[in-house]
Order: C-alpha cells, then structure tokens, then sequence
C-alpha cells in the first residue's frame, strides 16, 4: 500500500471524506494524472516544452516512484532544487488522483489559461478561511473542478516533508480567494498537500469552513472540455493493441505505455456545431452524461496496470518492475 492521506475539516455533504484511509493509486494512476494536469493544451507543450513531455512525465513515475508509490534511490539522490520541481509535477498528480478517486470530480484543469477566462475584480477584502493568512488581491488558486452539477477548488502542494502551518494557511488563503465559478458557489475549496518518502506517499487535504466572499471567475465549459481532452484532439489516435483497450483510442506514448480515450467520449468532445452557449452547452451536456452512462464500463478496466478515469481516459502501463539503479563499484 502506498501510504495514507488524512482529509479534514470537510462540512455538509462532504463530511464523509474526513478519515484517515489508504492511498489506493496505482502508478499507472499516478503517470494517468501526469499526463491530465499541467499545459492545457497539447500544441501549447509542445511549442514549450517539447515533442518528448508526454515520455518524460511517464519515465518520471517510472524512474522516482516504486510500485508502492515509494520514492526509489534516484530520487532520493535528486539535488534539493530538483525534488523541488519533481515533488511539484507528482503533487499536482496525486492532488488529481484525489479529486478523481475520492470526490468523483471528472476535471481537474487551470482555466487561468482558457481563452474564455475572466476574473472579476474586487475592492473588498476577502474574509479567509478558518486558519488561513488573508490573500493578496492577485491570489488565484491552481485547480478548478468541475462536475456535472459541482464546482470545487484547489490549491495543489507537492513536497518531501510535511507542510508548516504557515504553508498550510497560505494555501487556504489562496483557496478562500474565489468567491464563486461561472456564478456557482464552489461546493469545496481544498488545500492538498501531498509528501513523496521513501516508506510510501502521505497526504494531507484540509477544507475548513469560511466565508464565500470575493473574486469570480467565468469560463466556457465546452473550451474546458476540449482542452482537457486536447491530447487525443490534437494527435492521431488508434486502436490499442490490448484487449483491454477495447473501446478506446489512443497511442502508445513509451514503450510499453499507452494513453487512451473511450471512442464514444472522443466523437462527442469532436462534434463539431453552431457556436452558439446553447449548442455548446448541449455538447458539454452530452459528454457529462456519456461519462455518467459509463461509469462502471470504466471501473470494470482497473488492475494494477491499467488506470481508468472518470473523464473517459485509460493509462496502460505494460513495464515490468522500475528502474534499479546501477550497483556501486567497489
């Protein structure tokens, strides 16, 4: 087992995820989110980062996270301000895997770059979360969620030791920045904190009561969509060589690794129409209840090996073991 991530301070609905419970991820899991979270768009990291990111985020789990989820020799041997930028990248990836696994949350995306994207301003001073620093008038959180009837926040820390309380009420004076998306109330606003060791991963997620007062953000749901599925959208897709690719399409991204996307969800994210908010929001419709609809289609998929999403995704991962490192010479 990987390690535990205690969540807290939960109200209303929510209240059940507060427990201390077993981090269930796979790293086929983990390399699934990598590949989710980040640039919104393909092209985007491709013209910053390069052809080779989607491999390089795959070779990262694969080479700093054992089959447990435990940190392996070579990250440990990382120098501080690379951990630094490693712990970051897997942060944001169990911070998605959270949303995913424990709050049912499709999307997980930073709309700070969608094209639609439009921040209110606001004179007032924001009344923070309980135990949160007051934020800057600038502050933005990193995550947007969204369900089909639910908005969420979250503020994503990946690290190597366990978060001081002032960076756990920075975090929460980031969260408490956002009053409202596309006119809705968040139904939460999380600070994640997750911490990479050797015996295994350990998470801390905190949502405390507090006011709802302060900045809005509105965007095109139908944009998000297709940015989230932007990497299937942008490149050549085809069948799996796997039977248990069936219904998807996708491509294999290393060797042995394959990213995937249900057949039915990808027609849908690609239907053209009129640009009109009701069509677009007819077709952000449709793919809610497509997911809905197949739910446990998705779910029937998971092993150890192959990672199913929500958002209609699958990761399959075929290596065997990881990477040992090289014996020292005497």
């Amino acid at each position: 087992m990987a390690g535990k991530v205690v969540a807290s301070q939960f109200t209303g609905a929510f209240a059940k995820l507060n427990n201390t419970t077993d981090i269930t991820a796979t790293r086929a899991d983990i390399i699934r989110s990598l590949l989710t979270v980040g640039y919104p768009s393909r092209n985007k990291a491709i013209r910053k980062v390069g052809l080779w990111r989607t491999r390089m985020l795959s070779a990262m789990a694969y080479g700093y996270l054992d089959r447990a989820l435990r940190t392996t020799e070579y990250f440990r041997n990382l120098e501080q301000t690379e951990k630094v930028g490693v712990s970051f990248l897997l942060g944001q990836a169990f911070t998605h895997w959270f949303a995913q696994d424990r709050m049912d949350i499709q999307f997980l995306l930073h709309v700070a770059n969608l094209k639609s994207t439009k921040w209110s301003t606001s004179s007032a001073v924001v009344p923070p979360k309980t135990g949160a620093s007051t934020p800057s008038p600038k502050s933005r959180p990193d995550f947007i969620g969204v369900k089909k009837a639910e908005r969420h926040v979250f503020e994503s820390k990946g690290r190597i030791r366990k978060p001081a309380k002032s960076a756990i009420a920075k975090a929460l004076g980031q969260v408490s920045a956002l009053r409202a998306i596309n006119g809705t109330q968040p139904a939460t606003r999380c600070a994640t904190f997750f911490m990479l060791k050797a015996s295994g991963a350990e998470g801390q997620v905190v949502d405390p009561e507090g006011d709802a007062t302060g900045v809005e953000v509105e965007f095109d749901e139908w944009e998000m969509i297709t940015k989230a599925y932007s990497f299937f959208l942008d490149g050549e897709n085809s069948e799996l060589p796997e039977a248990a690719g069936e219904g998807y399409v996708g491509r294999e991204i290393d060797e042995g690794v394959f990213f995937a996307i249900d057949r039915k969800v990808l027609s849908a994210a690609a239907r053209q129409g009129q640009d009109s908010a009701s069509d677009r929001q007819q077709r952000r419709d449709e793919v809610f209840e497509i997911l809905d609809h197949r739910a446990s289609f998705y779910l029937e998929r998971r092993t150890e090996e192959i990672s199913p999403g929500p958002d209609g995704t699958l990761l399959i991962d075929r290596r065997t073991g990881g990477i040992r490192p090289r014996s020292k010479r005497a």
